[in-house]
């Protein structure tokens, strides 16, 4: 039987493996990480490259391992020029941290502790947990939930459309396909937030006819998608104070800068609509129409219709809690949950005297970052809190990346 077993190997999973290793001393036999994905961070990387990002939005001391400045000493060791950089913030670029994570994985061989399966089910057996995949039962001491977001959020007109017969891709898709897009003229890409505008500009890179952003509200500018203050006492001594699980809620809801874009990425689409690379369409689309000579029609508020070979929601995910599976658990075991549906956890993010949360399945205890790398950083901290102490983790047990 394992004594840890996490559930997602994206970059909460892998992040809690590492310091679970490095900073707890838990045996490499005794720990697993559950995922449906090929290798570790499968979707982290299939998701970031769907939408073209070039650079983080986080800065270079949030990643994957212990050290704060480990990315950074990394990128000198190898060599990296400053232009994998990007100011402010000294924000790496996607390809410096992917290599920087496979760097981590290659030395502590996480691969070998993924086992790949898809979590449907988690019950009680004596004093130990069983988890539920299509194929097996593993059995644990303790589970870490680290469950990505999993539901997408998809506009009310797209279902005039389902009703056709036509199921429009969403980059977040887990089978999406681009190469669909090759003949499509027309180009429709639906969304205001970071992830369409990147999106928008990869394909208008390689297309000859521009493509068209349609967005429902203004973009709006944010550096981060939420406050650095909320990463301190700056504002969690607040949060934290705060015991209405509701109220909590509100603040997240408040301070979370959904459907943002950082400075950098807007001054390139800037750009390419200059350029006439990019045509930026603002509009509350009604209806959707599929025409019988191919093609779709969206039928806005006001303005004229607009016609597309293809469209593309890039609209984010779902607020909704994250693992649909666990209603049934919640319902068996009586885990605590806010009007929300979020977990209400204690401070070493104990669902359950043996489940352990991390993710957005954290955020009511940690706050509107949980869901970020800056949050995989927070709940380790807590976690080896609990485990060994309020104390600093040892240098010599901080994973080294000079000899990889």
């Amino acid at each position: 039987m394992l004594d840890w077993l996490i559930i997602g190997a994206g970059v909460h999973g892998v992040h809690l493996a590492l310091a679970l290793l490095g900073g707890a001393g838990v045996e490499r036999e005794h720990l697993r990480l559950l995922d449906p994905h090929p290798s570790p961070l499968g979707r982290w990387r299939q998701c970031s490259a769907t939408v073209g990002m070039r650079f983080m939005r986080s800065p270079s001391v949030h990643h994957l391992d212990g050290p704060p400045f480990s990315l950074s000493s990394f990128a000198h060791e190898r060599g990296y020029q400053k232009r994998e950089f990007r100011a402010p913030y000294n924000r790496p670029s996607t390809r410096l941290f992917d290599e920087h994570c496979d760097a981590l994985l290659t030395s502590q061989r996480i691969a070998e502790l993924c086992v790949r399966g898809r979590a449907i089910d988690l019950v009680e057996v004596g004093d130990r947990l069983e988890v539920v995949t299509e194929t097996e039962r593993i059995a644990a001491d303790r589970v870490v939930l680290a469950l990505g977001s999993d539901r997408l959020a998809r506009p009310a007109w797209v279902d005039a459309l389902d009703r056709e017969g036509l199921r429009l891709m969403h980059v977040f898709d887990d089978d999406f396909d681009e190469s669909v897009l090759a003949d499509a003229e027309r180009l429709v890409v639906v969304g205001g937030g970071i992830s369409s505008v990147q999106f928008a500009l990869a394909q208008s890179r390689t297309r000859s006819a521009p493509v068209t952003l349609l967005i429902r509200t203004p973009l709006r500018e944010a550096q981060f998608d939420s406050d650095p203050g909320w990463l301190g006492p700056l504002h969690l001594d607040k949060f934290r104070r705060e015991r209405d699980m509701s109220q909590r809620r509100a603040m997240i809801d408040a301070a979370r800068n959904r459907g943002t874009s950082s400075p950098d990425v807007l001054r390139e689409l800037r750009r390419a609509e200059r350029r006439g690379r990019i045509v930026i369409r603002e509009a509350k689309i009604i209806d959707a129409r599929v025409v019988r000579q191919g093609g779709v029609e969206l039928w806005p508020q006001a303005g004229p219709i607009l016609r597309a070979d293809r469209v593309v929601l890039a609209t984010g995910f779902a607020r909704a809690r994250p693992g649909i599976w666990l209603d049934q658990v919640i319902a068996r075991l009586g885990l605590p949950c806010a009007a929300c549906g979020y977990p209400i956890v204690d401070r070493a993010l104990r669902w359950h005297t043996q489940i352990h949360v991390s993710g957005a399945l954290a955020e009511l205890e940690l706050g509107p970052a949980a869901r970020n790398i800056s949050g995989a950083r927070m709940a380790s901290e807590r976690l080896l809190e609990h485990l060994c102490g309020p104390r600093p983790i040892p240098q010599a047990q901080v994973v080294r990346l000079g000899t990889v």
